[in-house]
């Protein structure tokens, strides 16, 4: 069972099951009650999402289950593959290439434990729709408010379909540089953060980012709005240093393969 659980050939079986459930998952998508229940699964916690289990879409949920099994079964064939072939390999070899390869895989298992326990720390709230003047509270008391929208380019593609809008969103049509949200973030009534959060520039204040998705325009009252993310995910600097160490073993070992192949 360990040479099955640790052979290549089940690494393979799940990476293609992997990339079916993800289309699958797209898939789904088309159906408007499933498009909104993933919409939904993205605006918090995996954690905080699955315990309100009222509100689920049974398809997303059994989707869900199915996915999280896969993957659980990839690490733990990540695992075994690394001890079973590749710590045995680099303590017999003893080469260089051998011990990058399994510092790769060392690497790669470390992120992939830090995806898992980043579905259950932190928090996420999503879809926060405000427009200026508007406030939002959340966790620990804490208070986000929109104190203005300045926004230059043509507000009539905001009330645009969701292609058309996107179409018109290109680098040389929309303002990314000049088109801001003002936010304050507040504590009990102390102000922690006041600043610009533009496309592609979040602000970020006590751990927690602040994202500007997208601006939004209410069609009875041509209102301008915001859509704004909130993320807190204590993990962050360790996905960074690793993303970067991985990236940099990967490298290495390129040149030294190359090398040795020249």
């Amino acid at each position: 069972m360990i040479k099955f659980l640790s052979s290549l050939k089940l690494t393979a079986i799940l990476i293609v099951s992997i990339v079916v459930m993800f289309l699958a998952g797209s898939f789904l998508t088309n159906n408007d009650s499933i498009y909104e229940g993933f919409k939904q699964m993205n605006n918090l916690i995996i954690l905080d999402w699955f315990l309100n289990f009222d509100n689920h879409n049974t398809v997303i949920v059994i989707w869900f289950v199915v996915f999280c099994c896969l993957a659980a079964l990839f690490g733990v064939n990540l695992i075994l593959c690394t001890w079973d072939n590749l710590l045995k390999a680099t303590v017999k070899r003893k080469g260089l290439k051998s011990v990058l390869l399994l510092t790769i895989h060392l690497v790669f298992t470390v992120i992939l434990i830090l995806h898992a326990v980043s579905l259950l720390i932190g928090f996420k709230y999503g879809n926060i729709k405000l427009s200026e003047g508007e406030e939002f509270k959340f966790e620990n008391n804490y208070v986000l408010k929109l104190e203005k929208i300045n926004y230059i380019d043509n507000p009539k593609t905001l009330m645009e379909k969701k292609k058309s809008s996107r179409m018109a969103m290109t680098l040389d049509k929309f303002h990314y540089k000049e088109n801001y949200a003002s936010l304050t973030v507040s504590n009990g009534g102390q102000e922690i953060l006041s600043g610009n959060a533009y496309i592609f520039s979040p602000l970020f204040a006590d751990g927690m980012q602040f994202t500007l998705e997208k601006f939004t325009m209410d069609k009875k009252t041509g209102k301008l709005g915001a859509t704004i993310t909130i993320t807190k995910n204590p993990l962050v600097v360790f996905f960074f240093i690793f993303y970067g160490l991985g990236i940099l073993t990967m490298l290495a070992y390129l040149v030294v393969k190359w090398r040795v192949t020249k």
